[in-house]
């Protein structure tokens, strides 16, 4: 029987794009629609908990979703590569941890084990996207960690709580976020927000 599989994440082009991804393998995991929140109303083998935009918490997402009685497994699906934030969305109760370089087959097959009682962890190098990862702006040049930036600016959330929330040093958030304000042809932080909201920014939550 296919593994029924539904991807949680704020960001309905992120939804879309890791559906699209899982969509050829409809003889192994039937996909059920995806949403963003923390609920999943209906019974579902597998949660693929996409980390993009989520900020700090969402360990504390991830284990109300392991608590849910009709949710079999949660798998944290992320750009994120610190073995701390693996370890932690397992403690969490999560039972993966899988990166988003990863290719269609690779994550289905990933979704697979640990439906059938694995856990599973096989985070990635910094930076690794894959060929078929969506993120919002990608077709505007932003990488996904500086796509992530804009997110989570877009939130309101300071340069320090995005270190938290993406296991990176404060240096390399400047960074990032310098590289995207160079992109998008902004200077300052309400530019960025106000370009974040008008380009795929807006989270449904």
């Amino acid at each position: 029987m296919p593994v029924t599989v539904t991807v949680l994440n704020d960001y309905p082009l992120v939804i879309a794009g890791v559906e699209a991804l899982l969509g050829p393998y409809a003889d192994r995991v039937t996909l059920l629609p995806g949403h963003g929140g923390t609920h999943v109303p209906d019974p579902v083998d597998v949660v693929l908990f996409d980390t993009f935009g989520s900020g700090p918490g969402w360990q504390d997402q991830c284990a109300q979703l392991a608590r849910e009685p009709h949710v079999g497994a949660v798998v944290v699906y992320s750009f994120i590569t610190d073995r701390r934030a693996v370890d932690e969305a397992v403690a969490a109760g999560a039972r993966g941890f899988l990166a988003k370089s990863l290719a269609g087959e690779e994550l289905v097959a990933g979704i697979e084990r640990i439906a059938a009682g694995e856990t599973l962890t096989a985070p990635a190098r910094d930076g690794d996207a894959g060929p078929h990862a969506v993120w919002p702006a990608g077709d505007s040049g932003l990488s996904p960690r500086e796509a992530e930036m804009l997110a989570l600016i877009a939130q309101g959330l300071s340069n320090e709580d995005i270190a938290t929330a993406c296991y990176l040093s404060i240096n390399t958030v400047k960074s990032y976020i310098r590289d995207a304000y160079r992109k998008i042809g902004v200077t300052t932080r309400p530019q960025a927000v106000a370009w974040a909201l008008t380009n795929g920014f807006e989270p449904v939550h």
